[in-house]
């Protein structure tokens, strides 16, 4: 999997490629927007005519992290682990685990 750092590039990437949005970074003063490309012969050809609803549930786990909604992540990740070729599993993983370390505080 590669990443992006750049929303222009992720969307002229787009055009043929799977690209997901990650999370924001605060690097310095600057917000630093975060993509991957997930390699096209990761994704196993069962997933292809469901491309577009793990992609919009991708998303929503995403606007779930930024709203900081613990339970919906979890819900999400628990339907997104294994897609995209399980290149994102550990990135689901990190987030949600972020959310049982908080809470436990």
């Amino acid at each position: 999997m590669d990443i992006i750092f750049s929303r222009q590039t992720a969307e002229e990437l787009s055009e043929r490629y799977v690209v997901l949005e990650l999370e924001p970074h605060q690097v310095d003063s600057k917000i630093l927007e975060t993509f991957c490309v997930v390699p096209t012969e990761k994704i196993p050809l069962t997933e292809i005519t469901m491309m577009d609803h793990w992609k919009k549930l991708h998303g929503e786990f995403v606007q779930a992290n930024k709203d900081k909604n613990a339970k919906l992540c979890n819900d999400l990740a628990e339907h997104l682990k294994g897609k995209f070729g399980g290149d994102l599993d550990e990135f689901y993983d990190i987030v949600c685990s972020r959310f049982d370390h908080t809470e436990k505080i």
